[in-house]
């Protein structure tokens, strides 16, 4: 199959918010907590080292998910944290377009995009 320009550009158009959108571990949770426990894998029932908060260089881009668990990069060794003691920031976008109405309310799609979220 040969790809020509168009379709060329509409494959890379689909490939690169994927690769820009990522979510990052940005904080410990609670905020008052100093440490942060890393295991070896989410299957790990104890930690295979704490460190500061400080140390772990926040934000941290998540690399791979697993229930309850997340894969992060620390000092070029890759860890798992466990979901429950870290606050995540999760790349969103909403789309301004058309916005339908319901009932008389206006609706959307992505959470938070009300009416006065594209003004």
């Amino acid at each position: 199959m040969k790809l020509t320009s168009p379709m060329v550009f509409a494959v890379l158009a689909l490939a690169i918010p994927a690769a820009v959108a990522q979510d990052r571990i940005v904080a410990a949770s609670p905020g008052s907590s100093l440490t942060l426990d890393l295991y070896e894998s989410p299957a790990a029932a104890q930690p295979v080292k704490t460190i500061n908060v400080t140390e772990a260089g926040l934000p941290l881009a998540i690399q791979s998910k697993q229930p309850g668990f997340y894969q992060v990069a620390i000092a070029g060794k890759d860890y798992w944290v466990r979901g429950a003691k870290v606050r995540i920031s999760r790349d969103t976008s909403a789309n301004c377009g058309p916005i339908a109405l319901a009932s008389g309310q206006p609706t959307a799609a992505t959470p938070g995009a009300g009416k006065n979220a594209c003004n």
